[in-house]
């Protein structure tokens, strides 16, 4: 039976009346800066993943009709469908400081659900990502156990975002009328893969645990605050908890106060690089427009992508070029007063 494979990622446009802070880029999500910057990340990220996985069907959610060219030329070269979507999960205003847009996704797999086959495999993945070699092992590993999902701290004691094990499982509760069957854990919102039945399940779950999300903000009471919290507590409402992503993909931090990159990652199929939209992805976007968003040369393309975004090792001369980025960055918005 054929099936579909699905790649997406997204980028929701916040207007100044809703935007929260987005401490990576240390701006508003109504900055400028900041949406030009996730424009950029899009052009490495579509280019490897279409690179390697050419038989994937790419999708990019959004809700902005003020797309860059460069970004229409590489969706029209790389077969990129292009999927304006409203953002109806949207949490209410004073929800929390930071990431409101995340529960996008929830909009995204409400969509996908009316349109996925129960074999066919979608993974939504963040822009800040780029991929070096095939994901059909991944997708068929998916296809075979329903999810894959990133295991950020393989334990059972862990908090994040003002949510631990504890409240989530109380949450829990609360929402299903049951205890969880076994200690909360915490998977993250950055790499998600799910099978078509399961995206359905998923979504009927959402159903019944976020009406009862809002009415514990509505009492003041601590709620599940970002869009991974969610997606953990129902990965154990209907067993789809797992590490499977793990193998595959890994949240690298290359910032100079926290390094977590080890040698092994530099052979990860995924690098998930948050410090790095402004840097390392940013040098990659520069390069790939000169190239015609193509890899030419991929001994090449992988020597650079790891000196631009410090995997495995954060060189001086790669620190050099960081700080005349910061430099650039700042001279640009007192020129211009655009931040």
């Amino acid at each position: 039976m054929s099936h579909t494979n699905y790649i997406a990622t997204w980028f929701y446009k916040e207007n100044s009346s809703e935007a929260s802070y987005y401490p990576q880029l240390g701006r508003r999500g109504d900055s400028p800066l900041l949406h030009s910057v996730y424009m950029k990340i899009q052009i490495p990220f579509f280019v490897t993943f279409a690179h390697y996985n050419p038989d994937a069907r790419l999708l990019f959610f959004t809700n902005t009709d003020q797309l860059p060219p460069y970004l229409m030329e590489l969706f029209a070269q790389h077969n990129v469908e292009l999927v304006r979507l409203d953002y109806h999960c949207a949490p209410p205003k004073g929800w929390h400081s930071a990431w409101t847009n995340q529960f996008y996704l929830y909009d995204i797999l409400q969509y996908m659900g009316k349109r996925m086959e129960h074999d066919d495999v979608l993974l939504v993945s963040d822009a800040d990502c780029i991929c070096q070699r095939s994901l059909a092992p991944f997708f068929d590993e998916v296809r075979q156990k329903g999810s894959g999902l990133y295991d950020i701290y393989g334990r059972d004691e862990w908090e994040v975002n003002g949510v631990n094990g504890q409240l989530m499982a109380d949450i829990y509760e609360g929402a299903f009328g049951t205890p969880p069957s076994a200690p909360m854990r915490y998977y993250g919102g950055d790499f998600i893969a799910l099978r078509g039945d399961k995206v359905e399940a998923v979504n009927e779950a959402y159903r019944q645990l976020w009406p009862y999300n809002l009415k514990r903000f509505g009492d003041g009471l601590p709620k599940l605050n970002e869009e991974a919290h969610l997606m953990s507590t129902l990965a154990e409402r209907l067993a789809l908890g797992n590490a499977v992503a793990n193998g595959y993909f890994k949240r690298i931090w290359t910032h100079p106060d926290f390094n977590n990159c080890q040698p092994a990652d530099r052979l990860l199929t995924v690098w998930h690089l948050p410090y790095e939209k402004r840097r390392g992805l940013t040098y990659l976007y520069n390069m790939l427009c000169h190239d015609g968003y193509r890899i030419t040369d991929e001994q090449q393309f992988w020597d650079k992508a790891s000196y631009y975004c410090g995997v495995p090792t954060v060189t001086r001369r790669k620190k050099l070029r960081d700080l005349m980025q910061k430099v650039s960055d700042i001279l640009f918005s007192v020129r211009t007063g655009i931040s």
